[in-house]
């Protein structure tokens, strides 16, 4: 049983919970039940102390939507930070970022057990109407499902059912789907092309004695342009991850800047090991042999210039972006800050992923050109890392390669004949 009494409050009638130091009840929206009549307050009493009984709502004990989601959010901050976790600290940065901008000015002030699917579509419908995007929006929720099935598992409510299977755009929320197909689609990856890729390799390649910088750079777009490795395991290879007799490298592996080393992939198919050509066997030796005369006691093929560690990962971006702006793929602004130097990227095709872009100029061409140089799906999905081929097909072959001109026309001119129309 719970103790709920009808009291006058200014005039009107509200409802409060003696089992919960006289709180009292609120609506769904965080505001405080007032009626005018006490007729009207008794029948709602009633009813809510019937859900209490079929435990369709809990009212001792209740909590707070925002504090648990708080809480939960420094929880996962506090559990990617300790060694050996898969999870990384940037990886769930978006619960605490989601709940400082959007949930704690915009999401009302309710406890857990009022959560539902209408709560969380007139959630969205605030953020769609102070323009936040729709990419947004659908991770904002796809976090708090997240959340709400944890808030299961420590049993603090037993029932978000509602809340749970709610989408944007499902049960009669159309409305709030974006109308501009720019907003819906996601954006694609800008890929490389191959003569802005044979313009970066070659000026690393003339620069590399230059300095150390330069030789950097040349270690890695080359890696970029041979396999198409994450930034991540990049960072993370050794100098035993070579072996030039068999011509492989293995990558088992990554470095991240709060965790460090872990030996361990983004995903069973990450942990792989690739082969390389005699040609590119060249470019990667000369790397690994200026490395080791630079750090000989640093295990990391990409070893930073002090410590036992590798370059760090605001490093390797610099570099890339120095790189993009000498050749004219990038737009920058040098400043000095904190006795560090420091870009401002004004202008860059591949802002979105510098190093991306290489993963995907990799992926783009095996896939296109699987057919004529025999290359199996298995093979590709491999190279690429991927446990399904799938995964490999759905993410990298579906970009629209336009290549130039003359390319553009011989391939229309190949459409046309099949089409058999306007040929004469």
């Amino acid at each position: 049983m719970t103790d709920l009494r009808i009291c006058l409050r200014k005039k009107n009638y509200v409802i409060q919970d003696y089992d919960d130091g006289r709180k009292q009840i609120k609506d769904q929206n965080g505001k405080k039940l007032q009626f005018k009549y006490k007729k009207e307050a008794k029948a709602y009493a009633d009813e809510l102390s019937g859900a209490v009984e079929r435990k369709e709502i809990k009212l001792s004990g209740r909590h707070n939507f925002k504090i648990k989601f708080k809480e939960y959010a420094a929880f996962r901050t506090e559990m990617a930070d300790q060694p050996g976790s898969r999870d990384t600290v940037h990886g769930v940065s978006g619960y605490k970022s989601y709940y400082e901008k959007y949930i704690v000015p915009h999401f009302p002030d309710v406890y857990l057990d009022e959560v539902d699917g209408p709560l969380l579509e007139q959630f969205v419908k605030v953020l769609v109407d102070i323009k936040t995007p729709h990419k947004t929006n659908t991770r904002i929720i796809q976090h708090i499902h997240t959340f709400l099935r944890w808030c299961e598992f420590k049993k603090l409510h037993h029932d978000f059912a509602s809340a749970l299977v709610w989408r944007i755009g499902k049960f009669g929320s159309s409305y709030l789907l974006p109308e501009n197909d720019d907003e819906w689609i996601e954006k694609e990856t800008q890929v490389i092309t191959p003569e802005e890729a044979a313009s970066v390799l070659s000026y690393v390649e003339k620069h590399k004695d230059r300095s150390r910088d330069d030789a950097i750079a040349y270690g890695v777009f080359t890696m970029l342009a041979c396999f198409g490795l994450r930034s991540s395991e990049i960072r993370g290879l050794k100098k035993t991850s070579f072996n030039f007799d068999n011509r492989t490298v293995s990558i088992k592996g990554a470095y991240h800047a709060r965790t460090g080393y872990a030996n361990r992939t983004k995903n069973r198919g990450s942990r792989r090991i690739l082969d390389f050509s005699q040609s590119q066997a060249k470019h990667l030796k000369w790397f690994c042999d200026y490395m080791f005369n630079q750090r000989p006691h640093n295990k990391y093929f990409f070893a930073g210039a002090r410590g036992d560690g590798p370059i760090s990962e605001y490093y390797s971006r610099r570099i890339i972006y120095r790189t993009y702006e000498a050749v004219g793929l990038a737009k920058l602004r040098w400043f000095t800050k904190a006795n560090t130097s420091q870009y401002e990227i004004l202008e860059c095709r591949f802002k979105d992923g510098p190093s991306k872009t290489w993963r995907h100029y990799n992926a783009l061409l095996l896939v296109t050109n699987m057919q004529r140089l025999g290359l199996s799906m298995n093979y590709v999905k491999e190279r690429v890392g991927h446990t399904r081929w799938t995964t490999t097909q759905d993410r990298y072959g579906n970009h629209n390669e336009q290549g130039n001109f003359e390319l553009r026309q011989e391939r229309a001119a190949k459409a046309e004949a099949a089409l058999g129309l306007y040929n004469k």
